[in-house]
């Protein structure tokens, strides 16, 4: 079997040394990575990773670092058109909004000085700006894609809320699966995780679930599920 694992965070650039990132460590999709590659069924591993997460140390791991979410749309396309891929662990925390284009307050509202214009060219912007202004739009949902490309690879999608009622987290997460065509969605929210408890609820396609209380057994999970999926 052949697999895609996305983990970390996008990073958004703003100039040539600043980003806009989030605080995903990619310590899940690391461990589920370890989990995969401890099995023999596992021929590849295809680790789509962030700048700052690290990947198992494994012949059959394939680590590839991503950028920003056209970096992942594009080395995901790459990767399903490429080749035959079993299964997608879609565990990356990609960001919703990306850099569209950097201002200032005085640019915006039409009252800058033409004599003491703002210089925003150059690889990096001056820090000495005053009221710089950055406009995003939204990302593309790399998640849509995956059913489309590979209809026959398994997909899990993951979601990740933050202090909502237990109810509308299997609620929020079993839409996404909907709305992807994914055959199973990690859910979890962000108050029940840390100091090593990391609760996750994996929902099927019926909206039952499976309960989980670490990353180790959240990787655990997944990987019993695709290969009872793909008849293994």
């Amino acid at each position: 079997m052949k697999i895609v694992i996305t983990a970390g965070g996008t990073s958004e650039r703003i100039d040539d040394v600043r980003t806009i990132t989030n605080s995903s460590t990619g310590s899940l999709g690391f461990a589920i990575g370890t989990a995969f590659a401890a099995e023999e069924k596992i021929e590849k591993i295809y680790y789509l990773h962030g700048k700052r997460a690290v990947w198992p140390e494994d012949e059959k791991v394939v680590p590839i670092e991503i950028g920003g979410v056209m970096d992942l749309k594009d080395n995901l396309t790459k990767v399903l058109t490429e080749d035959k891929i079993d299964a997608v662990i879609h565990a990356m925390a990609v960001s919703d909004y990306m850099v569209h284009q950097v201002t200032t307050l005085d640019k915006l509202m039409g009252t800058e000085d033409p004599e003491h214009a703002q210089d925003l060219s150059g690889n990096k912007i001056s820090s000495d700006i005053d009221d710089l202004i950055i406009h995003m739009k939204r990302s593309p949902k790399v998640i849509s894609i995956i059913k489309e490309l590979s209809p026959e690879t398994t997909l899990v999608g993951f979601k990740l809320l933050s202090g909502v009622p237990h109810e509308e987290l299997i609620d929020v997460g079993y839409r996404l699966l909907q709305k992807n065509k994914c055959d199973f969605v990690m859910a979890n929210d962000l108050r029940e995780i840390g100091n090593g408890m990391h609760k996750g609820y994996l929902i099927h396609t019926d909206k039952t679930y499976d309960s989980m209380n670490t990353n180790e057994e959240i990787a655990a999970m997944i990987v019993r599920r695709i290969l009872e999926t793909k008849g293994e």
